[in-house]
């Protein structure tokens, strides 16, 4: 079964230095904008650690993210590998259309000067 984005609450998560939505779910790419990127998560062998990011994950699929600028996968096997370090569950949640009108980058910036 695949979702709508449109429809959805997502986990906001930190991966790569980048605020990203994640959904355990896969999604129905036809409901997610233009200008956006989906990658799909691998689970390690069951493990509940992603270990690699994709543009499709056939087996051990963990989840889906949705983000707003492009993550390099390597040519070769046009995946990315992640570290246990790479990526945080920030602990909040959004709609696809919060996600998309909201700066993390500014908002983090000033969570930062806050503390």
């Amino acid at each position: 079964m695949k979702i709508n984005a449109a429809e959805e609450s997502f986990e906001l998560m930190e991966l790569f230095g980048k605020t990203v939505i994640f959904t355990n779910m896969r999604i129905d790419r036809s409901t997610v904008p233009d200008g956006l990127y989906v990658y799909e998560l691998r689970d390690e062998d069951c493990t509940g650690e992603i270990c690699e990011i994709k543009p499709f994950v056939m087996v051990n699929h963990w989840g889906t993210i949705i983000c707003k600028e492009p993550i390099e996968l390597d040519t070769k096997w046009n995946s990315k590998f992640v570290d246990e370090g790479d990526y945080c569950y920030l602990g909040d949640t959004a709609k696809l259309n919060e996600y998309l009108n909201t700066d993390y980058s500014e908002e983090q910036s000033e969570k930062l000067e806050m503390s």
